[in-house]
């Protein structure tokens, strides 16, 4: 195939000259490969709460408070008794990234199940519950399910997936058209103003869905005017109707020619990559204004690659017109890739933190499932560039086919890694762990006599082997010093006899020990302290195993 030099004139830039198909396989990869974290989406973290989780109080608390990582808006709030009484909490003081509220009524001594549903800047409801305790805690905790719908679940992935798809093919076939294609390539605007009226109708659904998820309600009720209210309300609804005007932008420029078009298509353009770029974690990313710079470039090139993919499967088909198509668009590739690199590492080191978080989180994990099918794409590219470039450009009417059977590969490879992008709506980044994350399932139990107190630390805070880590003080709280100090589990009403081990002085003064609690319930902890050979001091408080 040839083409003359009045038509090898680009249109949005000039970077570098070669063989036209190599690098739409090459770039397109490489834009892959950098679509990281750029389409996830975060979620707030409860950090601390007051009284804290599996807490025995001596009085009933005058205040509540839950405080998370980010700022959120209450959603739902109950507070549920031993009897499973349940009390609704509307009047929610906001502190920041904090939540304060009274109780409605007096907390009868007994179990109580603070169950709560928030919904942060970023778009995403979360929900959880602790138990806590008021005088001593009873033989069984208070009953609450928080519910975990996976056909909602799945629902709302699928219509991620679908949305997303249908968008980024819509926006990047209207710019191919109105700014590359130098033939008309029938069919192509049919075909995507058919794709992009579906994603319309799926985006509207999305909303509903949304609004189920927030108010944690089954897929039943989607025809709740409060469901509806909800999912458009906060940067859900922003991003909704962003997306939503670049759907009608891009319909609009598919009606089009000429600089009407070129317009319609860069506010589509636009829209889109705002969309992305006012929720999810870019709503609540630090440095917000580079996270979310860096998520619409990624949105956008993301975009203009996918949508290049169905016309250019169209234009290799035509002789004459396919040089140009190509070489311009491996001219105005580039331009974009450097910016994907830059603003991918810039998401990533946000995101991840650190190294080990590939591997160690939820997140990570899902980036290394990603980052298997980003090389198999590799591989197809490469292929596609050594053994079927030289083919095309040489005449060969059989490699037609098959550069359209390996676009139809990389359109399915780009499926699956939006499906595997669509998993970060459940799965929050590292950065959205609470810093206390990496002490899970402790618990903390102060213990107060007339002559000592101690601070001890359990963990994990679950039956089987516990390890106790216990500081010692005075009633006045200063430094106790002991001589040794004996550890007692006790839970006479499971048949449990008591066992004791000694703890072990460590260089920062605590105590350590470990030992086994065979069974979950209430436990009666002791501490046997040996301040001198003839004075012994006993303290003794209960505790919850799970």
């Amino acid at each position: 195939m040839t083409a003359s030099v009045a038509d090898d004139k680009p249109v949005i830039g000039r970077l570098a000259r070669s063989r036209p198909s190599g690098w739409l396989s090459w770039l397109a990869t490489l834009v892959i490969v950098m679509l990281l974290p750029a389409l996830a989406h975060a979620h707030a973290s409860l950090i601390t709460s007051d009284p804290g989780a599996e807490a025995v109080l001596t009085t009933a608390p005058a205040m509540l408070t839950l405080t998370f990582n980010e700022p959120v808006e209450p959603l739902a709030l109950h507070l549920i008794d031993a009897k499973g009484g349940s009390q609704t909490i509307t009047d929610v003081a906001r502190e920041g990234a904090s939540l304060r509220f009274a109780p409605p009524a007096a907390l009868a001594p007994g179990g109580h199940v603070l169950s709560w549903r928030v919904i942060s800047a970023d778009g995403h409801p979360i929900g959880g519950s602790l138990t806590f305790w008021i005088g001593a805690p009873g033989s069984a905790l208070p009953a609450i399910v928080v519910p975990d719908d996976p056909v909602r679940r799945a629902v709302i992935w699928a219509t991620r997936v679908a949305v997303e798809l249908s968008l980024f093919i819509a926006v990047g076939v209207t710019v191919f058209l109105a700014w590359i294609s130098a033939a008309p390539l029938a069919g192509a605007r049919p075909v995507t103003a058919s794709l992009a009226l579906v994603g319309l109708g799926v985006l509207i659904g999305s909303v509903g869905l949304q609004g189920l998820d927030a108010l944690d309600l089954p897929l039943r009720r989607i025809g709740d005017v409060a469901a509806w209210r909800a999912g458009g309300a906060g940067s859900f609804g922003d991003a909704a109707t962003l997306a939503g005007l670049a759907f009608v932008l891009a319909l609009a420029a598919l009606r089009w020619r000429g600089w009407n078009a070129r317009w319609l298509s860069l506010g589509a353009v636009v829209s889109l990559g705002t969309a992305f770029a006012v929720s999810g974690h870019a709503a609540t990313a630090e440095p917000r204004t580079l996270a979310s710079t860096a998520v619409w470039v990624h949105a956008v090139s993301l975009a203009l690659w996918i949508g290049a993919l169905v016309p250019l499967a169209m234009a290799v088909g035509q002789r004459d017109a396919a040089p140009t198509i190509l070489r311009r668009f491996s001219r105005a590739i580039p331009m974009a890739v450097v910016a994907l690199l830059i603003s991918g590492v810039a998401l990533a080191a946000i995101e991840l933190g650190r190294i080990g978080a590939l591997w160690q989180s939820d997140y990570g994990r899902v980036l290394i499932a990603k980052l298997a099918l980003v090389v198999v794409l590799l591989g197809l590219a490469l292929w596609n560039r050594a053994r079927v470039t030289p083919l095309l450009l040489a005449g060969d009417l059989s490699a037609v086919r098959t550069i359209r059977v390996s676009i139809a590969a990389e359109l399915v490879l780009v499926v699956a890694i939006l499906g595997l992008v669509g998993l970060w709506r459940f799965t929050p980044p590292p950065r959205n762990s609470p810093p206390s994350a990496a002490v899970t399932d402790s618990v903390f139990v102060h213990i107060h006599g007339t002559r000592a107190m101690a601070g001890v630390t359990l963990t994990p805070d679950r039956a089987g082997p516990v390890e106790f880590t216990i500081a010692l003080q005075t009633p006045d709280e200063a430094p106790l010093s002991a001589q040794g100090v004996t550890v007692t589990l006790a839970n006479p009403v499971a048949g449990v006899e008591p066992a004791s081990v000694e703890a072990q002085r460590q260089s920062d003064g605590s105590w350590r020990g470990r030992m086994s609690a065979p069974l979950p319930g209430s436990w009666t902890l002791t501490l046997g302290i040996l301040i001198s050979d003839f004075e012994k001091v006993t303290i003794e408080a209960p505790v919850v195993i799970r």
